[in-house]
């Protein structure tokens, strides 16, 4: 029998707590007609023997292609006319899957909203930021979205699709040699096509927090490697900047006093290491392509 939805989730070396806490959250799901698709990104000595519910499939990849790939993996496995996507570091708000049946039946993407699963004061800050997909404000206050109720991008952790226009639109890039990126250029990808994009709030995704400096640091660094490709897919890099300091302003509006400079903090930090991480990127490709020539 055809389920109605295909959660489809990219899986590479997971916690298990982590692992357990999607997978409870799939499994008391208000509606109960899906199938889950975990796509094993190569790990390495991972079990999967908590995996007992028979709407789950686990599919093992032969070699670390990264999560875009990973998706559109999944994505050709799924029998369901509808996709829903999120990663393994995140858990599902109990009528999620029943709201974005609803919201697709309407329209062909329905974005969620993430919210940061905040556990310190640290994670806290770092949600203020927005990030991914809404952090502690909200989507809203991340991508802009329209007076109708439409908005402009998503965050691959919280995305749905109708399979027919997942498959339109190519899927996502699964060239980028960096986890980040694939989600924006898609959802641009989408927007050049005037495919609408409806904003469900109620599309619920919690998300584990960043809760150390260090990972913050490396998150940074990868998103800014990401930013290079982003910038080689969406020529608009002026609009999309400007985009940024709506947001950091969103941000700090939110921090309040108390969080206030610790936030502005870390959108220097953030700036700075995306930057550097950008400049990474470049002159490794220079380099390549000097090897080359």
């Amino acid at each position: 029998m055809i389920p109605r939805i295909s959660v489809i989730v990219p899986v590479f070396n997971p916690r298990p707590e982590h692992l357990r806490a999607l997978y409870e959250s799939l499994r008391h799901q208000s509606c109960a007609d899906f199938e889950v698709l975990l796509v094993d990104d190569a790990s390495t000595g991972v079990e999967f023997a908590l995996i007992t519910d028979p709407r789950f499939r686990v599919l093992p990849q032969p070699r670390n292609r990264g999560p875009a790939a990973c998706r559109n993996v999944g994505a050709t496995a799924a029998m369901a006319p509808h996709l829903f996507f999120t990663d393994d570091d995140c858990r599902l708000a109990a009528g999620t899957l029943e709201t974005t049946i609803a919201a697709l039946e309407r329209d062909p993407i329905a974005v969620g909203n993430t919210v940061t699963d905040i556990k310190t004061w640290f994670g806290r800050a770092v949600a203020l930021l927005g990030f991914p997909g809404g952090g502690c404000i909200g989507l809203h206050n991340v991508w802009r979205v329209s007076p109708g109720g439409y908005s402009t991008s998503f965050s691959s952790c919280n995305v749905a699709f109708r399979k027919e226009t997942f498959e339109l639109l190519g899927g996502f890039n699964a060239s980028l040699p960096v986890p980040g990126g694939e989600d924006t250029i898609l959802a641009r990808k989408a927007r050049d096509r005037g495919i609408l994009m409806r904003y469900v709030p109620e599309q619920v995704v919690y998300h584990v927090e960043r809760s150390s400096f260090r990972d913050f640091v490396r998150w940074q660094i990868t998103r800014g490697r990401g930013n290079y490709y982003i910038r080689q897919h969406v020529p608009e890099v002026g609009g999309y900047l400007k985009l940024r300091l709506w947001t950091f302003r969103n941000s700090l509006r939110h921090a309040g006093i108390r969080y206030a400079p610790l936030v502005l903090f870390l959108i220097i930090v953030s700036v700075y290491y995306q930057l550097k991480g950008q400049r990474q990127e470049q002159r490794a490709i220079a380099r390549s392509s000097e090897s080359q020539g």
